[in-house]
């Protein structure tokens, strides 16, 4: 089995010689074309850059390059741009990590998930079923409404309800599944 694929597909006799050579002296120019364009530019026929013959020659002084001078990025003349009272900004929001390390240390203070669950718990979240392990407890809790179910860090966290709906107040683009509401809404 140290034969070569060439070598074996001959044997088998499903090419010829010429055939063999053919492809050879098809691949020698590809590869060559590819040691002169360098690593970083896609093979012939990927489409990817570099895929034709690029001139690149000294820029002139002269030469535009889109934008007319004289004029700030957003096309304003430069004398006007100090003059103007800059346009309001969005209602500045609190911090992120700051925000989401109050959630990460209500989650932590709160979480009830446990390591020797072993009942699966199924529940809906947009168009997908998903699950999380839970004590036979944790299932009846869950059915009665007292627990809830908060994603945050990829996780699935359990926890009461009150720290669920913490969790919206603090930040409402978070997921948090309240499985024993009807509606499914806090």
């Amino acid at each position: 089995m140290t034969q070569s694929l060439r070598e074996q597909l001959l044997q088998a006799g499903l090419v010829t010689e010429e055939q063999v050579k053919q492809v050879e002296q098809a691949k020698t120019p590809v590869a060559r074309q590819g040691e002169r364009r360098g690593a970083r530019n896609a093979a012939p026929g990927k489409g990817g850059h570099g895929a034709g013959p690029k001139r690149q020659g000294p820029r002139s002084p002269g030469r535009r390059t889109g934008k007319p001078q004289g004029q700030t990025p957003r096309g304003k003349p430069q004398g006007q741009q100090a003059s103007e009272t800059p346009a309001p900004q969005a209602v500045p929001r609190p911090d992120a990590r700051a925000l989401k390390h109050q959630l990460r240390q209500l989650v932590a203070a709160h979480r009830m998930n446990k390591e020797e669950a072993d009942v699966a718990y199924h529940f809906q979240v947009g168009s997908t079923i998903k699950h999380l392990y839970v004590t036979a407890e944790q299932q009846a809790a869950l059915a009665e409404g007292r627990l809830c179910i908060a994603f945050l860090d990829g996780r699935r966290n359990l926890l009461p309800v009150a720290q669920g709906r913490e969790i919206l107040r603090i930040d409402p683009s978070r997921t948090v599944i309240f499985p024993g509401d009807d509606d499914s809404t806090p």
